[in-house]
């Protein structure tokens, strides 16, 4: 599957949350870089400025310099926030609702989830970013891993959705049951 394959699935059940497609970014120091940014606002609340989020989508490669264990992908998902931190800015919404989907050419295996879940478990205390889905894609072997976390009030259903569609294509990989 090439990479054009994988925006024609995943564009139509963006778009149709009420998602928008804004243009990727590249970043040279942290090695980051995004293909797309899907961004959806979000209400929370009825303060007009207090009650506004914003649930972004960032589609990134993985960078070279970053290893599937516990430690890489936090560092991953950091460089996303920051990424996602400087890209929208708060007037657009306070907090960011984040699913990073990373397109690697590294075989998904069977203990990806986990690494994955607890990355995603880390803590992001310095960004006003609130992750809530990280999916892995090699789209040469059409093959997928993902975590996520869920929302309060399901108002972040991206990682659900990408997580959904990308099963229907994609082949996961579960752990055996152990009796």
């Amino acid at each position: 599957m090439l990479e054009e394959q994988l925006f024609d699935m995943i564009d139509p059940v963006l778009r149709s949350a009420g998602a928008t497609l804004e243009p990727g970014e590249e970043f040279r120091e942290p090695p980051l870089d995004v293909l797309r940014y899907y961004r959806r606002a979000v209400r929370t609340g009825a303060i007009p400025m207090v009650g506004r989020a914003v649930s972004v989508v960032a589609v990134v490669r993985q960078p070279v310099d970053v290893e599937l264990s516990d430690a890489g992908y936090a560092r991953l998902l950091a460089r996303l926030a920051r990424a996602a931190s400087g890209r929208f800015p708060p007037w657009k919404g306070l907090a960011i609702g984040l699913t990073g989907l990373v397109v690697t050419p590294e075989p998904i295996g069977p203990g990806d989830d986990a690494v994955l879940g607890r990355a995603l478990g880390g803590s992001l205390k310095r960004y006003r970013v609130v992750p809530f889905g990280l999916i892995r894609a090699n789209l040469g072997q059409e093959a997928t891993a993902f975590a996520m976390k869920t929302s309060p009030d399901q108002l972040f259903t991206e990682p659900s959705r990408l997580a959904d569609t990308l099963s229907e294509h994609f082949r996961r990989f579960v752990p055996l049951i152990e009796l």
